[in-house]
């Protein structure tokens, strides 16, 4: 719930010509396509076997979420759980093939019965 006395989005009407008039298919941070920087992992975003670590490391995120979900565990632990998650979340914003490996350990340690808290 927005509890300031601004409206929520301080600096313009997000439904103003500034904000609707760009031109089909630009990008939405003024980055023009094709620039290095909108590439963190410099791999190119057209490439089929990135593309798929990124579909299967989503893919598995999504399901260790659920299991974390799942788990007869205190909250406090859950808690922790899923923020390891999100490291691996962030993770793979910049360096997919470790995010890749940082799952897998966590994976194998829940199918281990060892939960990694920490």
């Amino acid at each position: 719930m927005h509890r300031h006395h601004e409206p929520p989005y301080a600096g313009g009407d997000p439904a103003s010509s500034e904000f609707t008039d760009r031109e089909a298919g630009s990008r939405i941070d003024d980055r023009p396509d094709g620039d290095p920087a909108a590439d963190p992992l410099g791999e190119g975003s057209d490439d089929p076997e990135v593309a798929a670590l990124y579909a299967l490391v989503a893919e598995r995120l999504k399901l260790a979420h659920a299991r974390v979900r799942a788990l007869h565990a205190s909250a406090e632990a859950k808690t922790a759980l899923t923020r390891q998650l999100l490291i691996v979340t962030e993770t793979a914003k910049r360096d997919l093939p470790e995010a890749a490996r940082r799952l897998s350990r966590f994976v194998q340690e829940l199918d281990e019965g060892h939960p990694p808290l920490g």
